[in-house]
């Protein structure tokens, strides 16, 4: 078999299983619908994309860049998550053991991998393509479709972004220390200093330079800023500009639109696109370098029913061998003794029992510096405090899954009622210890309730506030407490995989407390979401989620 042969049909074969998912039909739906909300109608509570008070005309141009760019934007980041899989799923059923003793080389099967990966975020992208043709007609602004105005933008900008989430992905997962949750903390924070080095390229750039903006900014924002000024003189030199999804402050958006015929695109602007398909295949043969062709050996004499960090997919724990069901004897007197305390602090234990010292050292520095700054510094550290851990909590309610342990949890005495809240309280705990600076600074401040929420849910951020006499913040804090253990339980329970929680969390992570959005502020960093309805806000999602929780884990019990 040729090299290009065996290359394609370890492409084929590893996409045919993807799309056999149903996971893979739900992401598709969730794609379809994504071109859905890209392209809001006028007097909308939101935009996506505007200068000043104006935006393009819903025509195959504007539509297909907007969809296009907003996608690239998106799925560089979700579909990283989606298809970072392909050599953990070899591992675990075993097929990489047979694929070793093959003559397949190392080079190969990562290309192969690459090429799987890419297929399966091409597919997405097409389904946003084809969604974009019909939502044009849908808005009703322009009802003639041009082909190539639509296409071009996902050809051009789109997938040459998807060939290098791709290859990274690869990488990621041969990668050891990157193959489980530090590799998606990681990738996330690479992803926010890839966007912020994008955008930071200049217009008037030399190509070469240009090249180097993966999201092809540049390449459509010149052309919308003339097409705008053409038809709002003064508009072009307006620093007004959004890509995103940009809630107003009143009710509804009330833009004006101008007709763009959208990007020339000449031989000079997809050859600067090219270099990042290259990029992606030079990711692949990097990560052959560190591939170790599945060597037992590499493994420490595991097999490893998962990456760390990662659960069994649905299908492959359907496909386990059914067990032998089995009578147990009833627990003498003495066995049924019961010591909630004893169980929560095994829970915790089991949860920082692979922490190294130097993670001890990080939380004990964001806990002092949280208790010895001013309160609105104070703040900050909380922000640092409260993504530590998040390794930690991703782990809540997939352990069982990961270890395999769900028969023997699942069957002690009341599951429900011990081992799901000791968990959860373990969850709580962490968070209250590494935020126990600025709880501290609170209980300075002689307020007694703040000091009972401090001795009940953690010291170091709640004494600082109330140091400060903020009854508010304290209250946010403990909300927060709360919030990020119950979302990892219910997540984890539900999805069986740490990387949900990982990426949700994340994202909440940067949009609120990060970047001071105060709606999504659920830990009070911005001071001013403490003082508002949001910290109740969150206190209702905590209560939901813990619903959600105890509905998944009697599911899991009855399964």
């Amino acid at each position: 078999m040729t090299t290009w042969r065996a290359l394609y049909h370890l492409g084929r074969a590893d996409f045919l299983e993807r799309v056999r998912r149903y996971s893979f039909l739900i992401s598709l739906a969730l794609t379809a619908y994504f071109s859905y909300v890209c392209l809001p109608p006028n007097h909308a509570t939101y935009v996506t994309m505007r200068i000043d008070n104006h935006r393009g005309t819903y025509n195959s141009a504007c539509v297909g860049t907007l969809v296009a760019m907003l996608t690239a934007l998106i799925l560089s980041l979700v579909g990283f998550y989606l298809v970072k899989n392909a050599v953990g799923r070899d591992l675990r059923t075993g097929v990489g053991q047979i694929l070793a003793t093959t003559p397949l080389t190392k080079p190969l099967y990562t290309l192969g991998k690459v090429l799987s990966n890419f297929a399966v975020l091409a597919v997405m992208v097409g389904v946003m393509a084809f969604a974009a043709g019909a939502m044009q007609l849908a808005r009703r602004e322009d009802m003639t479709i041009h082909p190539w105005q639509l296409l071009a933008p996902f050809i051009f900008i789109v997938l040459p972004v998807m060939a290098t989430v791709a290859g990274v992905a690869v990488l990621f997962e041969v990668i050891p220390v990157l193959r489980g949750g530090v590799g998606n903390v990681a990738y996330f924070f690479l992803w926010i200093t890839g966007m912020g080095l994008s955008a930071g390229i200049p217009a008037d750039a030399n190509p070469w330079w240009r090249s180097a903006d993966l999201m092809a900014f540049d390449t459509a924002t010149p052309s919308f800023f003339s097409a705008c000024d053409a038809a709002f003189p003064g508009c072009g030199a307006s620093k007004e500009f959004s890509m995103g999804f940009n809630f107003g402050s009143g009710t509804v958006w009330n833009l004006t639109t101008f007709h763009w015929d959208g990007i020339h695109w000449s031989i000079t602007a997809i050859l600067e696109r090219l270099p990042w398909v290259g990029i992606g295949a030079g990711f692949a043969l990097l990560a052959a370098v560190f591939f170790h062709r599945f060597d037992p050996a590499r493994e420490r004499g595991k097999k490893a029913p998962a990456a760390p960090g990662e659960a069994p997919e649905p299908e492959e724990r359907a496909a386990r061998p059914a067990t032998m069901h089995v009578r147990l004897s009833p627990l003498a007197s003495a066995a049924r003794r019961f010591s909630f305390p004893s169980l929560v602090e095994a829970e915790l234990r089991i949860a920082l029992k692979s922490v190294s010292r130097w993670w001890y050292v990080v939380a004990l520095i964001l806990m002092v510096g949280g208790l010895v700054s001013p309160l609105a510094i104070s703040r900050f550290w909380l922000i640092g405090a409260w993504i530590w851990p998040i390794l930690i909590w991703s782990a809540m309610g997939t352990r069982e899954a990961r270890q395999g342990t769900e028969q023997l949890v699942f069957s002690i005495a009341h599951p429900l009622s011990r081992q799901l809240p000791a968990c959860w309280l373990a969850g709580v705990l962490v968070a209250a210890l590494t935020g126990l600076g600025t709880a501290l600074r609170l209980l300075l401040a002689r307020d007694l309730a703040g000091v009972l929420v401090a001795a009940l849910t953690g010291l170091g951020t709640a004494l600082r506030l109330l140091l400060a006499r903020d009854g508010a913040g304290l209250a946010a804090w403990g909300v927060g407490a709360l919030f990020i253990p119950t979302l990892a339980l219910a997540l984890g329970v539900w999805s069986t995989s740490s990387k949900l929680f990982e990426v949700i969390y994340m994202l909440l992570w940067y949009i609120g407390p990060a970047n001071r959005v105060a709606a999504f502020d659920y830990m009070g960093a911005t001071g001013v979401s403490s003082r508002s309805g949001t910290p109740f806000v969150f206190l209702m999602c905590t209560l939901i989620l813990g619903a959600l929780t105890l509905a998944g884990r009697k599911r899991q019990i009855r399964s």
